[in-house]
């Protein structure tokens, strides 16, 4: 029977059916297409406005497993003991005013203050950082508002890292700001099954 449905695939692989395919699921997803947003701590004064249009770049948020080898009787396997979560890395434009340095420099402040270097509460520093994926056409039309095809939620997040910025005088780039965040779990919320 696999076999059968196999030669059956096999013969209908061209192009139209390929089409078909991807015009079955929205067409391709285009790594342009999505948008950050920080709930930052109501502790931090300063916020940035629009700081979700200046994030350039961004990592969709990973998922895997810590694994054990274990043995019961012949072969030995290998079994999950722990999710893991990949790190969220960040890349923000800066403007002039460096108001995004300053936001994330303030907010490794607030978790260690270089006056005492005591760590903050936990819960005092955590944020939530939503990321969405948008489809090329919006709407059922292809116009209006894009559609988000996929929503991840990052719970307990914070910044464990800002990167160094390199500067030179024989450069006229635009500044960057790479900002890693570390979280707990990210949750799909209202995520509807495809159809």
């Amino acid at each position: 029977m696999v076999d059968q449905v196999s030669q059956t695939g096999l013969k209908d692989l061209n192009m139209l059916r390929f089409k078909s395919v991807l015009d079955a699921g929205g067409s391709l997803a285009k790594s342009c297409r999505y948008i950050v947003a920080i709930r930052p701590p109501t502790a931090l004064k300063t916020f940035p406005r629009d700081l979700h249009y200046l994030c350039e770049a961004a990592d969709l948020p990973g998922r895997g497993f810590a694994v054990s080898q274990i043995r019961y009787y012949g072969p030995s396997q290998i079994v999950p003991n722990n999710t893991e979560y990949q790190p969220l890395n960040l890349t923000f434009i800066c403007r002039a005013d460096s108001q995004e340095r300053r936001f994330f420099d303030d907010w490794l402040e607030f978790i260690n203050p270089t006056t005492s270097f005591n760590f903050e509460y936990p819960n005092n520093y955590y944020s939530e950082i939503e990321v969405y994926q948008y489809q090329e056409r919006g709407g059922q039309s292809g116009r209006g508002v894009p559609q988000i095809s996929y929503h991840w939620r990052l719970n307990k997040a914070w910044p464990t890292l800002v990167n160094d910025q390199a500067v030179n005088w024989s450069d006229n780039e635009y500044l960057k700001l790479t900002v890693s965040f570390a979280y707990k779990y990210w949750d799909r919320p209202n995520l509807k099954e495809p159809t």
